[in-house]
């Protein structure tokens, strides 16, 4: 029975030990090594490209690392510049139709004045005349203190900017590095004790991260396949678009369909269109359920984790990493499990 006690207790000790060396190398460690560690998950996925262009072709490992990761460059490049160009060509499309939309507004206010005119009995005329009283103190305040902060955050900015690039940079020439001389790394990693346990962790914590990734896409499908259909049905000319966006808004753990969904069916309402703005207070709680019900099994299922235990995960990664904490919550998880295990193995 002491045995038995001592044992439990050992267990214990040893999942709380390795719970803070998770936790202090997630927290602390990770951000440093972050870099090289999607260097070598881009080596891992090019390496069998790297293999047919050598044995095939009898191009050199050094030569094929390097168009290949060139020619990924150049594509995520090609990606960014098309974003950007078609985002400030969407910002200057605003920017020259200010006027219509400030007449706009302006009809949309005067509707929603009346709205409350109606409920509440306040003149629509008294209530306009406060509002716009308040403007010119909201303009002074911009001016005297988010604009000034906006002015010195542009050299942090810019900073972080830098920052970016040279991570970039390390990512590329560290993935170069890696792929050309791919199997004399992973040789020495397996031939030495801790790097087989590090790869081993490090294989199932990829599978279960891989996993992770789809059961979220299948997720983002289904909720965009609902927001579609509604949108659909509700007449809407846009429903392909405007659903696939509300999908991958719900993807997003700080935006969700309600960023989108739910000023919509207010916009709605002060526009008198209850029946359109039922439609999507329907569509916003069918999404919020089905994400509720399809996230705990479908990540559970994929991740060997129980649903509970997810929900736990991303709830402590919140409080522990901040936003970032619904996916480093799991991964923490998933590794103190693996190195405990292996241990045992």
């Amino acid at each position: 029975m002491k045995s038995e006690m001592r044992e439990s207790v050992r267990r214990i000790g040893k999942i709380l030990g390795i719970t803070l060396a998770v936790y202090a190398c997630v927290r602390w460690l990770l951000p440093v090594v972050i870099p090289f560690f999607i260097a070598f998950l881009l080596a891992k996925l090019l390496n069998p490209l790297v293999e047919k262009l050598n044995k095939k072709i009898k191009i050199k490992r050094a030569v094929a690392s390097t168009i290949l990761v060139g020619m990924l460059v150049l594509a995520t490049g090609v990606v960014l510049v098309l974003f950007l160009q078609t985002f400030m060509e969407q910002v200057r499309h605003v920017i020259d139709n200010l006027g219509i939309y400030r007449k706009q507004l302006s009809v949309i206010w005067d509707n929603c004045c009346g709205q409350v005119e109606m409920v509440t009995g306040i003149e629509a005329e008294a209530l306009q005349r406060n509002v716009e009283s308040y403007i010119p103190r909201i303009q002074s305040q911009m001016e005297e203190k988010i604009l000034p902060s906006l002015m010195d955050g542009t050299v942090v900015y810019a900073k972080n900017l830098f920052l970016l690039v040279g991570i970039c940079f390390i990512i590329i020439i560290s993935t170069i590095l890696i792929l050309r001389d791919y199997h004399k790394i992973r040789k020495g990693l397996e031939e030495h004790p801790v790097g087989k346990v590090g790869l081993k962790v490090c294989r199932r914590t990829y599978e279960a991260g891989d996993a992770y990734i789809r059961a979220q896409l299948i997720i983002m499908l289904i909720i965009s396949g609902v927001c579609v259909a509604g949108l659909y049905f509700s007449g809407n000319s846009y429903a392909l678009l405007a659903g696939c966006g509300i999908g991958v808004c719900d993807a997003l753990p700080f935006l969700g369909t309600g960023t989108i969904l739910v000023p919509w069916a207010i916009f709605e309402i002060t526009q008198g269109k209850y029946m359109l703005a039922a439609i999507y207070a329907a569509i916003y709680t069918i999404c919020s359920l089905l994400r509720e019900i399809l996230e705990p099994k479908l990540v559970g299922d994929k991740l060997g984790m129980h649903p509970l235990a997810v929900i736990a995960s991303v709830y402590i990664g919140l409080n522990l990493y901040g936003i970032w904490g619904f996916a480093l919550g799991p991964f923490s998880y998933i590794l103190i499990r693996e190195i405990f295990y292996c241990n045992y193995s």
